[in-house]
């Protein structure tokens, strides 16, 4: 078969071609699309070119020069694409077979007309014909091959970001639609359709075209070999042009419901606007106040104008001869757009977590260098090589969860941490309640002030709340690493020496003795402490209302946890604005009063009564801690490491103040370490509310930022207290590397069990805990004094430590109490019952005191599953007008104010986003 009979058969009578070309402000890209078109292989029958606003620029005179007067034809500013063709064809000389659709910001491939014929001369049912658009100037990146669009009206072209052309997507195929920068359509087909409509001048038309186009029958194709090169003007904003905000929404709604038939539509209209109620919130959150008024513009225009959506319809149905389920396979999957949402929301992610590739490491200017060159590889070698940093994380969670071992349930507790509830619902009754039980007495004092805190971030684990503290706690280590090495990228580039930084700051959470114990408060403090010194630093140099925000809820969720945070951070952004000689941003200051006002009135009372600064969250439990302990970095107690694994972190921080070079960067971080240690002094002093006799309250926060901020110290002068040469910097590096591998080998060895456990030890015996009734607890004896305390269940859950009955409501109890005791009779039992004592429990059944109860009318003995002990069952009714207490009937509707504060805080914190127009060409 010779060449000629392989020819398409239009080629030996050409159809008749008219060409027309669109110009609006295009005057930048005209002389090169000019001059691709003149090098057509296959030339149009004729050429029209609309010049739309022409008094703007030169386009009109570059139109002229190329095409002549006769085949240029102006039209006036505002004009659609969709007008301009109809004007153009108008103009034309004669009728049309087949009209060709150009842009002018798009160079045409010499062979493209031809290629666009072929395919649209293949098939009697072809209308329209698409071209492969590549990127201009890139020329290499593939922009569409066809497009389609997704229920939820976003534009899909089926192709990866930034996609180049390797020839994958080069055979012919039926699609919806194709973009008009290229287009070739049937004369017949633009004809009975009524071309493109005139209510999208800009965005859909070629979707709304392709759609009316597959439901009058026809078909629409792509014609790969057919190549256009285009810049995109409208949506790299390089095109000057007015923008109406929500344009492109307010098109996609309209050519959705439009097209769309019978169930589908009311179900589309139904999505469309909870859809875009849910993008004007996201919008208002991310502060895009642009994109919020461009949904409510877009619901504006189309649903307040049912007229013209009805009378769209009615011509689109006017030309359709086939079923919405015949064209179902020219539209993508209904789940493409959550598929979209989930991949930007996994790419969020990573860009905040991504770790650091070995392999792009370059030459550094610290003299540590010597140690990064032993690993730096090739991209060949094992990922673990490849990414060190994600290799170490993932050793340390391995680590934790060996440490962990024996509290592998999902739940802890301890004598500082109160069990969970069974529900996060609980946490959220405790806060909105104005009646709580949880100390055992009614009370209706505030709620604890970081509950509103776990009650919104315990949502994901709704019926198991107690995965909350258990991850946050058995994972306590790899958490704060993970945080500290994020903080270290501001400070240094040198990844060994941060490495090591980041890994001995979580070793040093676990080392305090905050996590064996189940001291929530100082985990949490300093997990978030890194995120915080990194808003901080970034106000101080770049101050911004959102960085203001961000300041604000970092430090009210330490502050909420762990009060004492709170004072270290004002001392030490004091103490660093002094050495700085800095006045403090307004946005620094506003930061820090939004955070007192959230953190809420039970956090206020603090300033009334300073010795609550050093109660976190949990119970207010001391331990004996001495001043090693502080110096060493360690809170005392139980789980504690040895001070003297702190040794080489002090040499080095001391060591730090000597270059000159980062005396003033490492001066800063010895402000930060001398404030954690001063709170933590003045913290030995208090006595605490509860634990062993002569304890003092927790100062492991403090003592824990104290060596924290020699670390960062000896990071800073890192490089420049190495210059002596290598065997310095290794002798340093060892030195370094006693804390982590010491304390880190502590951590692990010891565990984290004892004294926290998987579950609480009920305080009561267990089948009064499993009762839930509330039990007076008295121990000792008459001689030496008694204490009293009151448990409902197995005890407060966590949340309801702080509940309180009023004063004067405990000094009228213990007044009972005392009388039981000294002289027992009905009447002291009947107050005990009116006040919801439903039985008595005196774990040494020896003293005196327990004969004196056993007298009392009113009181069935009872067993007890603790040797001995004695236990007596409350069998008088209580009076019918007991005085529960109540807060006020506002305390919801405070409580609601107070979240909303919490919210407002949080949205401010948000970054903010101006989404672009993504617009479309002319």
């Amino acid at each position: 078969m010779d060449e000629e009979e392989q020819l398409p058969a239009w080629r030996s009578s050409p159809p008749r071609v008219v060409a027309v070309l669109v110009s609006r402000r295009g005057e930048r890209w005209l002389p090169q699309t000019l001059a691709s078109l003149a090098q057509l292989e296959h030339l149009p029958a004729e050429w029209v070119a609309v010049d739309v606003a022409p008094q703007e620029d030169a386009s009109g005179t570059l139109l002229r020069e190329a095409l002549g007067d006769a085949h240029v034809v102006e039209a006036p500013a505002g004009t659609g694409f969709g007008d301009a063709v109809r004007l153009g064809l108008e103009h034309a000389s004669g009728p049309a077979e087949w009209i060709w659709l150009l842009h002018d910001d798009a160079i045409v491939d010499p062979g493209a007309l031809t290629a666009l014929l072929d395919e649209a001369t293949s098939a009697e049912d072809i209308a329209v014909v698409g071209p492969k658009i590549r990127e201009w100037p890139s020329l290499q990146r593939l922009l569409e091959v066809g497009r389609t669009v997704t229920g939820t009206g976003r534009l899909e072209t089926g192709l990866e970001p930034g996609e180049p052309d390797a020839g994958q997507h080069d055979w012919p195929r039926d699609v919806l639609a194709v973009n008009t920068a290229g287009m070739l359509v049937r004369n017949d087909a633009w004809e009975r359709l009524g071309g493109l409509d005139p209510a999208l001048p800009l965005f859909f038309d070629d979707v709304d075209f392709g759609w009316r186009v597959a439901r009058a029958g026809l078909r629409t194709r792509t014609a790969p070999p057919a190549v256009i090169f285009h810049a995109e003007a409208s949506a790299r904003r390089t095109r000057r042009r007015r923008v109406v905000a929500g344009e492109q929404r307010r098109a996609a709604v309209y050519t959705v419901l439009a097209n769309e038939t019978g169930f589908r539509f009311w179900w589309q209209s139904v999505r469309f606007v909870l859809g875009s109620l849910l993008r004007m919130i996201a919008d208002l959150v991310f502060k895009d106040t642009r994109g919020a008024r461009g949904e409510a513009a877009a619901l504006r225009s189309v649903f307040a104008a049912p007229r013209r959506m009805r009378g769209a319809r009615r011509d689109r149905a006017a030309t359709a001869t086939v079923a919405r389920r015949d064209i179902r396979h020219l539209f993508p999957s209904a789940w493409l757009p959550y598929q979209h949402g989930w991949d930007v929301m996994v790419e969020s992610v990573q860009a905040m977590v991504r770790p650091e590739a070995v392999q792009t490491l370059g030459r550094r200017a610290s003299s540590l260098d010597v140690l990064d060159e032993e690993i730096v590889v090739e991209d060949a070698d094992r990922w673990y090589r490849r990414y060190p940093w994600a290799t170490t994380l993932l050793v340390l969670v391995l680590l934790a969860l060996i440490a962990a071992r024996g509290l592998w349930t999902g739940s802890v507790a301890s004598p500082v941490l109160p069990a969970s509830p069974d529900s996060v619902a609980d946490w959220w009754r405790d806060l909105m309640a104005r009646t709580v039980d949880g100390a055992g007495l009614p009370a209706s004092s505030w709620p604890a002030p970081y509950l509103p805190v776990i009650a919104l971030v315990g949502l994901p684990f709704a019926f198991a709340p107690g995965l909350l503290p258990w991850t946050i706690l058995v994972l306590a280590v790899p958490l704060a690493a993970m945080t500290a090495h994020r903080f270290g990228r501001l400070i240094t580039d040198h990844r060994v020496a941060r490495m090591i930084w980041a890994v001995s700051y979580g070793v040093l959470v676990a080392g305090t003795g905050a996590v064996a114990q189940g001291r929530l408060g100082t985990v949490v403090a300093l997990v978030l402490a890194p995120l915080l010194a990194n808003v901080v630093t970034h106000t101080l140099v770049t101050p911004s209302w959102t960085r203001a925000a961000q300041v604000g809820l970092w430090l009210a969720v330490v502050s909420v946890f762990a009060p004492a945070g709170f004072l270290i951070a004002i001392v030490a952004i004091a103490g660093l604005l002094i050495v700085a000689r800095l006045r403090p941003p307004r946005e620094l200051v506003a930061g820090v009063v939004a955070a007192a006002l959230v953190a809420g009135p039970s956090w206020w009372a603090r300033f009334l009564h300073p010795s609550l600064w050093w109660w976190e969250a949990g119970v207010p439990r001391g331990v004996d801690t001495t001043a090693l302990d502080i110096l060493g970095g360690l809170g005392g107690g139980p789980g504690a490491t040895l001070p003297w694994l702190s040794f080489g972190v002090l040499v080095l921080g001391v060591l730090a103040l000597v270059p000159r070079a980062t005396r003033y960067e490492v001066s800063v971080s010895w402000v930060v370490a001398l404030s954690g240690l001063v709170i933590a002094a003045i913290g030995m002093l208090v006595p605490a509310v509860a634990g062993p006799p002569g304890s003092s309250a927790w100062s492991g926060l403090g003592s824990a930022i104290w060596i924290a901020g020699l670390g960062t110290a000896a990071l800073l002068a890192a490089g420049e207290t190495a210059r002596a040469g290598r065997r310095v910097a290794l002798g340093l590096t060892v030195l370094a590397l006693v804390f982590p591998l010491g304390a880190g080998a502590w951590w692990v060895a010891r565990g984290i069990e004892g004294p926290l456990a998987s579950t609480a030890e009920p305080t009561v015996p267990a089948y009064l805990a499993d009762q839930d009734i509330t039990t007076l607890m008295v121990s000792g004896d008459i001689e030496d004094g008694v204490t009293i305390d009151v448990v409902h269940g197995r005890g407060p859950h966590l949340g309801q430590e702080t509940a309180r009955a009023a004063p004067e409501r405990r000094d009228d109890f213990a007044a009972v109490v005392a009388r039981l005791v000294a002289e027992p009779s009905s009447a002291s039992v009947q107050d005990l019952a009116d006040a919801g004592v439903q039985a008595i429990y005196l774990p040494d059944a020896s003293t005196d005191a327990a004969v004196r109860i056993s007298a009392a009318p009113g009181l069935a003995p009872a067993g007890s599953d603790r040797p001995g002990s004695r236990v007596w069952t409350v069998e008088v009714e209580p009076s019918d007008d007991i005085d529960t207490p109540e807060a006020s009937a506002a305390r919801p509707v405070l409580v609601g104010v107070w979240l909303l504060g919490w919210g407002a805080l949080a949205i401010g914190a948000i970054p903010g986003r101006g989404r672009a127009e993504q617009e479309e060409e002319l």
